[in-house]
């Protein structure tokens, strides 16, 4: 069995206050490596305690560490340490999760103007996970995701298991069915789980990639997300060259 992960960067929306950007990150790993990842992550929250003095059961949230808005906790460490704690995470990852692999979409709202975003992402990260599941294991998996529209992406979820066409490398299309994956997504709030703040600094690290600001490069930030390249599932994509679906 495999379990994969997922948290959001920006929006789906398509308002004038919304994000230009919507960013799915999905962290897949084996239920059998999945004890000795946590205790990998245990000992890393540790180590950040001991070096910034931030409480084990505090939640990393990433975009919060950059610019405070309700973790309290937060205004006792300096900027300047909270984004450290930002760049020890992503140095961390791919040596925690060794064996386990990662997703990224990456929709430009600009460029698919008319279109569902959510629909658009939550299909593409469904179809490439489900792709993983029948060519890379001989398992099934299921999807953990930190709390979003759960009743639309369980319709997207059922359809994709019956309709889900897709076109031919050679002509036409042909139907595909994401039957490796089991029972509906469940939901669940990060601030209780290690792994889906993991997923929320690399899909916040992915964000600042593609999007840097000026200000903000002189930290760094726009280079962490290469840091987590050893467990790209690169082949998500084969116009990418680090398999970040984008359309």
């Amino acid at each position: 069995m495999y379990l994969m992960y997922v948290d959001e960067s920006g929006d789906p929306g398509v308002s004038q206050h919304s994000s230009p950007h919507y960013i799915l990150s999905g962290l897949i790993i084996s239920q059998t490596d999945w004890d000795k990842y946590l205790q990998r992550l245990k000992v890393f929250r540790k180590a950040i305690k001991a070096t910034y003095n931030l409480n084990q059961r505090t939640e990393i949230h990433t975009s919060e560490l950059i610019r405070i808005n309700k973790i309290e906790e937060y205004k006792r460490i300096n900027k300047t340490d909270r984004i450290n704690i930002i760049k020890d995470y992503c140095t961390q990852i791919p040596l925690m999760f060794d064996e386990s692999r990662c997703i990224n979409i990456c929709i430009k709202k600009a460029e698919h103007v008319g279109q569902d975003i959510f629909n658009l992402a939550w299909a593409r990260l469904l179809q490439r996970y489900d792709t993983f599941l029948k060519k890379d294991t001989t398992d099934k998996g299921i999807i953990i995701a930190d709390d979003t529209n759960s009743l639309k992406l369980m319709n997207i979820q059922r359809k994709m298991r019956v309709f889900n066409i897709i076109p031919s490398h050679f002509t036409g299309t042909y139907n595909a069915p994401i039957d490796s994956i089991l029972e509906d997504t469940f939901s669940r709030a990060s601030h209780h789980s290690y792994f889906l703040q993991s997923v929320d600094v690399i899909a916040y690290c992915l964000y600042k990639k593609e999007y840097p600001k000026g200000s903000q490069k002189k930290y760094g930030l726009h280079l962490q997300f290469d840091k987590i390249e050893p467990i790209l599932l690169k082949k998500a994509s084969r116009s990418d060259n680090l398999g970040i679906v984008r359309s």
